[in-house]
């Protein structure tokens, strides 16, 4: 009777959860002592945009109270004034193309297409560099950040291959190398409550004092809040009535948020949120 006790015993312990996915589960989970600086459901301004930025997909502080701005399609950076409440100045710097982030860094701009390819230039310049940065086949990016610890453009893939998918690579800006920096995987979105299948960036930025990387997602309508290292520490839903199709997220130097979103058949917008220390 006491082996067969015994064995019964054993035998429950043997089915338990074993550590390697209690380690994958712990992965996930939200930091307990993390609050978000925002209160994403009262935004502070609300920008409407004009009807050339009816589809704006990316954004990027510029200088005091201006944004630069792009939107799908045209090769037109936009200079958006937050005091003026309009765009100020435009510049081209090509074709055509499906642009879909932005980038002020030093002086110079980047913009993103889809394909992985970076434009670069300086304001009002008509000198335009182009890097391709050989992205795996049937990548597709739809988001552009910039950290300055690594000094690396973050380009977030919104659909790729088993190589590529749910990846942040890193373009170094000296050496003009890619990398791949981040992949969150399927057990950490779903630890934190997020459906694998809805995680397509549309937007990375990192927090300029605290170096946290922010991230939109725009078929999902979702915030997501990383450390670097690839942990998930914050994840909220994005109320879809007023986050209509967020594309681009940026930071003014003191930690302001703002947040873009398609007019999804009407005006584009960008919506403020005052950093709350």
């Amino acid at each position: 009777m006491n082996r067969l006790l015994l064995g019964v015993m054993l035998l429950l312990i043997g089915c338990g959860p074993s550590s390697k996915k209690n380690e994958t589960t712990e992965a996930g989970r939200l930091d307990p002592t993390f609050k978000l600086p925002y209160q994403l459901t009262a935004p502070d301004e609300n920008f409407t945009m004009p009807k050339k930025l009816e589809e704006i997909s990316g954004l990027t502080y510029y200088k005091d109270d201006q944004l630069l701005c792009v939107q799908d399609e045209e090769a037109v950076v936009y200079v958006y004034d937050t005091k003026k409440k309009d765009v100020v100045k435009d510049f081209g710097f090509g074709g055509y193309g499906d642009f879909e982030g932005i980038e002020y860094v030093n002086g110079e701009i980047y913009v993103l297409e889809s394909n992985g390819n970076l434009f670069r230039f300086k304001p009002e310049s008509t000198q335009i560099g182009r890097t391709k940065t050989d992205l795996p086949k049937k990548t597709e990016v739809e988001g552009l950040g910039y950290d300055p610890k690594t000094k690396r453009l973050l380009i977030a893939v919104k659909n790729g291959g088993p190589s590529s998918d749910k990846t942040v690579y890193s373009f170094d800006l000296l050496n003009k190398a890619v990398f791949k920096d981040m992949s969150l995987n399927d057990d950490q979105l779903n630890g934190a409550g997020i459906d694998p299948k809805t995680y397509k960036p549309s937007g990375i930025a990192v927090h300029p004092i605290t170096g946290e990387w922010y991230i939109l997602t725009s078929a999902g309508k979702r915030l997501i809040i990383t450390n670097r290292q690839a942990k998930i520490i914050y994840s909220e839903p994005l109320d879809p009535k007023q986050f209509r199709q967020p594309e681009g997220i940026c930071f003014a130097p003191n930690g302001d948020l703002f947040i873009a979103s398609e007019g999804d058949g009407k005006k584009g917008y960008i919506l403020k949120f005052n950093y709350k220390k």
